[in-house]
C-alpha cells in the first residue's frame, strides 16, 4: 500500500447511515476527513455548493439515483474528481460498467478496515500520478498490480536498467531475454545469452509456426507451381485466395464465408478450440476472422494486416493478455480490443478497462454473447 501522509478529504455517499459512520470512523482514525451524503442528490448538493474533495466513494445501489448515475454526472461536472465505486452486489459488468465511466477503483463490499485504506490512499495517489503524467505529456506507466509503484520513482531509487527488468510485480524478472524479448531458461541458468540472435526466435521463423499469413500480395503460394496471390484472387474470390495454405489447395474449414467488405477480427487464444469456436460463430453472421495462438504470431499479425477488432485472451503460455494489450495499441491505436477470459474476476476487469480494453467477457460464452459485445464494441468504435 502507498503511505500518503497528507489528511485527504473524502466524501462518502451511502443511503445506509451505517456504512457511512463506519467508513467515516476507520477514516478518520487514519487522520482523514469525511463528508457523509445519504443519497446521490445529497451529494451533488454538496459538490454543487463548491466543496473540494480529494475522492468521492460511491454506493452503486441507492434509491433514485445510483452511483452509477452519479458517477456519470460527476465525470461530466467535475471531471478532475476521482471516484471509488462501493457495492454490496459486486460483479463483473458493473465493474466493467464503473470503470469505463471513469471510476478510479471499485471496493465490493464487505471491506475491512485496511482494504478501505488502501482503497482510499492508492486511489487518491494513482489519480494525482496520472494528472502529473498528463500535465508532463507523458503516459503514466504502473509497474506493480497489487502496490502500484511509478516507473520514475522506481528509476529514481534504483535505476533505469532494473525498472526495464521489471514485470507485472515489483519483483524483476531474472529470466528474461532482451534479444528474443522473451523469457528464456538459458538466460536464466547462465544469467546472459551471448549469440547474435535468438535461436529459439530463429527456430520458429524457419518453422514458419509464429510468421503471420499474408495475404493479398504478390509472394507464391504454391511451392510446386508458384502462382500470383493477385492472379489467383482474381480468378476466384480474395476470400478463397485467404484460405491457401503453401499449396494450391485451400485449408478445409479455413475457407471464410465473409464478403470481402467484411469487419476483420483477431482472435487470439492459446486454446484452438476457442478460436475455432469464434470464428465459426462470427463468420456466420457476416465477420472475417482470422487466428493467432500465441502473443508473437498475434503481433506478427497486427503489424502486418488492420483488424476492425481483437478478441484477446488473458492468459497464454507465452504472454498475459493485459501485457500484450498496450503493445497491440502501440501497433494500431484505433483498435478495439475485448478480453476474454477463463479466469474472470472484479479485480481483473477494472484494470483491463483501465488498460484499454473496450470490453472483457467471461467464458464460457453462448454464440449470442459472442456476437452482441462484438457488435457493440464496434459500433462504439465507429461512432
Amino acid at each position: 500500500m502507498h503511505t500518503d501522509t497528507r489528511t485527504l478529504r473524502v466524501l462518502v455517499v451511502d443511503d445506509e447511515p451505517s456504512i457511512c459512520q463506519s467508513v467515516n470512523k476507520v477514516l478518520r482514525r487514519r487522520g482523514h476527513d469525511v463528508e457523509q451524503a445519504f443519497s446521490a442528490a445529497s451529494a451533488l448538493d454538496v459538490l454543487e455548493r463548491g466543496a473540494s474533495f480529494d475522492l468521492v466513494l460511491a454506493d452503486l445501489m441507492m434509491p433514485q439515483m445510483g452511483g452509477m448515475e452519479l458517477l456519470k454526472i460527476a465525470a461530466d461536472r467535475w471531471p478532475e474528481l476521482p471516484m471509488v465505486v462501493i457495492t454490496g452486489y459486486a460483479s463483473i459488468a458493473s465493474a466493467v460498467e464503473a470503470t469505463k465511466l471513469g471510476a478510479i477503483d471499485y471496493l465490493p463490499k464487505p471491506f475491512t478496515p485496511d482494504e478501505l485504506t488502501r482503497t482510499v490512499e492508492d486511489a487518491v495517489w494513482r489519480w494525482n500520478g496520472r494528472r502529473a503524467a498528463a500535465r508532463a505529456g507523458q503516459p503514466a506507466r504502473m509497474i506493480d498490480v497489487d502496490m502500484p509503484f511509478d516507473e520514475a520513482e522506481v528509476a529514481a531509487a534504483t535505476s533505469p536498467a532494473y525498472v526495464e527488468r521489471l514485470g507485472r510485480s515489483d519483483m524483476p524478472v531474472l529470466d528474461f531475454c532482451d534479444l528474443g524479448q522473451r523469457r528464456c531458461k538459458r538466460v536464466k541458468a547462465k544469467g546472459v545469452c551471448k549469440t547474435e540472435e535468438c535461436p529459439i526466435v530463429t527456430k520458429q521463423k524457419k518453422t514458419g509456426r509464429l510468421v503471420p499469413v499474408t495475404t493479398m500480395v504478390a509472394d507464391p503460394i504454391d511451392v510446386d507451381m508458384p502462382f500470383s496471390a493477385r492472379e489467383v484472387a482474381a480468378a476466384t474470390s480474395p476470400a478463397y485466395m485467404a484460405a491457401l495454405g503453401r499449396s494450391d489447395m485451400p485449408n478445409v474449414g479455413r475457407w471464410p464465408k465473409a464478403k470481402p467488405s467484411a469487419r476483420r477480427i483477431l482472435a487470439v487464444d492459446d486454446e484452438a478450440i476457442v478460436v475455432y469456436s469464434i470464428r465459426k460463430s462470427l463468420t456466420r453472421r457476416g465477420y472475417q476472422v482470422d487466428e493467432a495462438f500465441n502473443g508473437y504470431a498475434a503481433l506478427a499479425r497486427i503489424q502486418a494486416t488492420p483488424y476492425d477488432l481483437v478478441l484477446l485472451d488473458m492468459r497464454m503460455p507465452d504472454v498475459n493478455g493485459l501485457d500484450l494489450l498496450p503493445k497491440i495499441k502501440k501497433q494500431q491505436p484505433g483498435v478495439p480490443v475485448i478480453i476474454v477470459t477463463g479466469f474472470a474476476s472484479i479485480d481483473t476487469a477494472v484494470e483491463a478497462i483501465q488498460r484499454g480494453a473496450a470490453d472483457y467477457v467471461p467464458k464460457p460464452f453462448t454464440p449470442d454473447e459472442l456476437y452482441k459485445v462484438t457488435t457493440r464494441v464496434l459500433q462504439q468504435a465507429a461512432a
